[in-house]
């Protein structure tokens, strides 16, 4: 079947981005052109009835109906309300949804936290892209969170943020998403172990997960667990995903498999986003390969040799800054005090030295026989001497743990062993708590530091990285303290089931009004997560054999916005036996921590390796050889020693130092969009105050506390029972339900320092979350508000106004817009003008609309003389738009030039790239052969080697499809012009 089209392709009125065509009976904006044939796909969002934000997506050929309307048949409606409100409201609609095309950033020093100058780094960069693809490789405690925050909401505001995906840890999806929408208004929907059963039992089989929420929250772990939600993501699109703690998904030189499924979903969700953010302070494991994997992620054409990532290639994707960073410091200094540690050394017990001698002498034969483990991490003893080292209790669980699997055939072990473990089993049972000479010194500790858990304020974080320890201590603490049982926590992430439990803990420790004294974790706990609020007193029950470990750790209360000077703990025991003192190497550790905090900066110089795992194999070598404490100091040094003279001519030592960017200039010239109100607090109480007549109830607007308060509206509130809230409940898209008060009350504030105070005020109550909002450009209530104030003229109509001032006798001026845009019909220029006509014919342009505005006096209070007088005629549309039509031609015509300048530095750039890839397959597979003449196994490698081409081939195909789509714009000879409003001079007085 062949339908007419009301257009031709050749037709100078064809689809283009921008225009607004009639289709199926509703209005859409026609987003995106993509030609098929003789066909053309439209990617369209919806602007009016129940399409209205909907997006869809309509083959041009197969609808009969479409009708592409003419920017110039408006009906001109006279604005009779008082100060003309409805017109005000209406234009700072407009001038608000229009998207920035700027570099500039709009958001820094507006969000509702303190304004660092460092952090602005991040932002600057990534306006600076033309796609967002950023590696925040900060030092721990720095606020890798908020730099995200602030990108987030810069794109946010510029449209290229509708949809985000963000992937974190179990233990942060709450603090994430809280952080998210107490400091920049974003709302994420978190996606924990519960709200996935929830919504099992609500969305059909068939129906994507994903499709569900526009911006969301989820562990990785869950992902990577459920194949239903990995196929979902395959079919998602995403215009921002964050990648939180990214050093869990990038390849290690010891991966294993969860590691490696991890990877390759990271990779995955890669592809399916326009921006891309990854978070860590541990970006490598010390290999190249792992650093790589991780750029990959950002731009695969910047990587082809994993192991000979060159620094000067990645420049621009990468920012790392170390505490000892000069710029850091210039800021943290006076926001996060200097921290103490405390060394505690304490005589081991006659018991306890017996079990250190017997596991320092012990002989298992199943870690020297035939297929015996080579690395020391991996012996059977040094799995029993790191348990020792948690607790007598730990290691009496492994014991008994292999005792049972060699009883019963599921794991080796010879006579001799068992009779070793046996008596090793009696030598740790007889160590009672009394004789448990750690534990005894930490009690002691607490005494005389004055702790008795009575201040709220003063709470302990207490690490051990063994769960039988964790437990062995709650059951402890609580008699030997009298504290309830209340008053002591534990995550320890055993379980994904235990997401609720673990996260109302944490929240528990957070608030000041809860019972919670101690908080007792193991390294779950220890990244990301801020423990400070409550806590100033950090103590590590047993030491990581990882200083990147130990960096985590003391960076939950040693964090930006810790208001009290940190102070951590660690037990060293003191040993009769010379073996036994020569295991205590951990000391040292502590103290190159300090080193690194004193200026060194990276703590990895020192075992040379960049991942905990790959640290903990030099320290057992270091136990297992018994090399003593002086020794293993010496190693280090001459590590760092090594790596410091390395730094200067070492490429691969400079691939992992810091990446001190400087902010990339922002345009010289800025142009403010046009605003008629001052602030965002000034139109949501204006637009709100207009809805009481639609059915707003119970609004409150205070000027001077500037503080509004208000009923939920329905509109705000789910309608159906998809996702995980229920009908009649706050709609996510618009905030989380921890958000809203008692009734469905919601209070709003645009003082970013009153945010603050009622966040720490939320502390210190039973309430995780501020029941104050913070009121800005990016809060979906805005957008919401905005929405509504385009409908006070229906489609099809604008707003006439008759002013008294600024114009003379029949002159007339007409309010345009327009938007220059690229092949993802993405806006590279945004262009707001006055075309003035005097008598009918055009007279000129001006482009400074705030000035216009102001000088017909439309910014302050406007007399409305609200006289019925006779209508213009709407032939003075078609001026005003060809005129701008014109004038955005020029403009793009000047765009264009300046992105093909771009595009042909990008294209020099990739063709470099390229040669890079070709050279590297050529010296690892050679030339090309005859492949008949060739063996079986050299043609599997020559069949690997067509698989890379075809790979590579494929990543540089779309790099050129990127730059084609992003660097030529719409050359559309009669691009669309939106009119907005239209003022003429007023004959009559008021």
């Amino acid at each position: 079947m062949t339908f007419e089209l009301k257009y031709t392709p050749t037709d100078n009125r064809r689809p283009t981005p921008g225009a607004r065509a009639k289709i199926r009976g509703a209005v859409w904006k026609i987003q995106r052109v993509e030609p098929d044939g003789a066909s053309h796909f439209l990617h369209c969002l919806g602007l009016t009835g129940i399409v209205k934000g909907k997006t869809s997506i309509f083959i041009d050929r197969l609808e009969p109906d479409l009708e592409l309307l003419d920017p110039a048949n408006l009906a001109l409606v006279p604005d009779t309300s008082s100060n003309f409100k409805k017109t005000k409201l209406y234009l700072e609609a407009a001038f608000r949804s229009a998207p920035p095309t700027t570099q500039t950033p709009l958001v820094l020093g507006h969000a509702a936290i303190d304004d660092l100058s460092f952090q602005h780094v991040p932002i600057h960069l990534a306006l600076a892209q033309s796609r967002v693809r950023l590696l925040v490789a900060d030092d721990v405690g720095l606020g890798k969170t908020l730099e995200a925050g602030l990108i987030a909401s810069e794109l946010i505001l510029r449209h290229r943020a509708d949809r985000i995906l963000v992937i974190s840890t179990r233990a942060m999806l709450g603090q994430f998403q809280r952080e998210f929408w107490t400091r920049f208004s974003i709302p994420l929907a978190r996606l924990d172990s519960a709200a996935i059963k929830r919504m099992r039992n609500s969305i059909p089989a068939n129906y994507n997960v994903f499709d569900q929420f526009d911006r969301a929250i989820v562990s990785i772990d869950t992902l990577k667990k459920d194949l239903q939600y990995r196929v979902a993501l395959e079919n998602s699109r995403w215009d921002l995903i964050i990648i939180d703690e990214a050093h869990n998904v990038a390849a290690r030189k010891s991966a294993s498999g969860s590691k490696s499924q991890r990877a390759k979903l990271a990779e995955l969700l890669a592809r399916q986003t326009d921006a891309l953010l990854l978070l860590t302070a541990t970006p490598h494991d010390g290999s190249a390969s792992s650093f790589a994997s991780l750029i990959e992620m950002l731009d695969p054409t910047r990587v082809p040799d994993p192991e000979a990532l060159k620094r000067e290639d990645i420049e621009d994707l990468v920012v790392r800054r170390f505490r000892s960073s000069p710029e850091v410091m210039a800021d943290i200094r006076r926001h996060v005090p200097a921290r103490i540690i405390h060394a505690r050394h304490f005589p081991l017990s006659v018991e306890e030295d017996a079990a250190y001698d017997f596991v320092a002498n012990l002989k298992l034969d199943l870690d020297t026989e035939p297929g015996a483990p080579r690395k020391a991490i991996d012996l059977f003893r040094t799995t029993l001497a790191k348990a020792l080292f948690s607790s007598p209790t730990a290691c009496l669980e492994t014991v008994r743990g292999r005792l049972q699997r060699m009883k019963s055939g599921t794991a080796k072990g010879s006579d001799a062993d068992r009779l070793n473990l046996e008596r090793l089993a009696s030598v740790l049972a007889s160590v009672t708590p009394e004789s448990f000479s750690k534990y005894r010194d930490l009690i002691r500790l607490l005494k005389e530091i004055g702790w008795s858990g009575r201040d709220p304020r003063d709470r302990l974080v207490i690490f051990s990285e063994r769960i039988a320890t964790l437990n062995w201590l709650k059951s402890r603490l609580s008699d030997d303290l009298g504290l309830s049982d209340e008053a002591i926590g534990k995550v320890d992430g055993s379980s994904v089931e235990a997401d609720e439990r673990t996260q109302k803990t944490l929240d528990d420790f957070g608030q000041e009004g809860s019972k919670i004294r101690i908080l007792l974790a193991s390294d779950m706990a220890s990244e990301g997560l801020n423990l400070h609020f409550q806590s100033h007193r950090l103590i590590h029950f047993d030491l990581p054999w990882s200083l990147l470990r130990f960096q985590q750790r003391n960076g939950r209360i040693d964090r930006y916005g810790q208001d009290r000077q940190p102070e951590i703990y660690y037990f060293i025991g003191e040993s009769r036996h010379e073996r036994v003192r020569d295991m205590w190497v951990l000391e040292k550790l502590v103290a190159k921590d300090e080193a690194a905090q004193d200026g060194i900066g990276d703590p990895a110089v020192f075992l040379g390796r960049g991942d905990i795992e790959a640290e903990e194999e030099v320290v057992a070598e270091a136990i297992a050889g018994a090399i003593g404490p002086a020794a293993f100091e010496d190693q280090m040094d001459r590590r760092a020693k090594t790596d410091a003279s390395a730094q200067a001519d070492d490429d691969w030592a400079l691939l992992f130092s810091e990446y001190e960017q400087k902010a990339p200039a922002s345009d010289k010239v800025v142009v403010k969009p046009p605003r008629l109100y001052r602030d965002t607090f000034s139109f949501a109480a204006d637009m709100l105050q207009s809805l009481t007549q639609h059915g707003l109830r119970n609004l409150e607007v205070d000027e001077i506390e500037r503080v509004i308060r208000l009923t939920l509206p329905d509109e705000l509130k789910a309608s159906d029972a998809f996702g995980f809230n229920k009908a009649g409940e706050v709609d996510d898209r618009y905030m989380p339900a921890e958000a809203v008060g008692p009734g469905q009350r919601i209070e709003l504030t645009d003082r970013a320092s009153n945010v603050t105070a009622a966040i720490a005020q939320a502390r210190a109550s039973d309430r995780a979350w501020p029941s104050l909002q913070y009121l800005w450009d990016v809060h979906p209530l805005v957008q919401w508000l905005g929405d509504r104030a385009e409908s006070l003229f229906a489609h099809g109509e604008v707003p006439l106004c008759d002013v008294q001032q600024g114009l003379e006798s029949g002159e007339t001026a007409v309010l345009v817009h327009g938007s220059i845009v690229d092949g993802l019909g993405r806006p590279s220029a945004d262009l707001w003008g006055i075309v003035m006509i005097k008598d009918g014919a055009l007279s000129r342009i001006d482009m400074d609309v705030a000035s216009f505005l102001k000088h017909i006096g439309f910014t302050g209070d406007t007399a409305n003389p609200a006289r019925e007088t006779p209508l213009p005629s709407t032939s003075l549309l078609e001026v005003a738009v060809e005129a701008f039509q014109d004038e955005l031609s020029k403009a793009r015509r000047a765009k264009q030039s300046e992105l093909s300048e771009v595009a042909k530095n990008i294209r020099s750039r990739l063709d470099e790239f390229r040669g890079r890839f070709d050279t590297q397959l050529a010296l690892q597979f050679g030339d090309n052969v005859d492949m008949a003449s060739v063996s079986l196994p050299e043609r599997a490698r020559l069949s690997r080697k067509a698989q890379l081409q075809r790979k590579t081939e494929a990543m540089f195909k779309a790099s050129e499809k990127w730059i084609a789509e992003t660097c030529t714009l719409s050359d559309d000879p009669n691009p669309h012009v939106d009119i907005k409003a239209v003022f003429r001079r007023s004959e009559h007085g008021v």
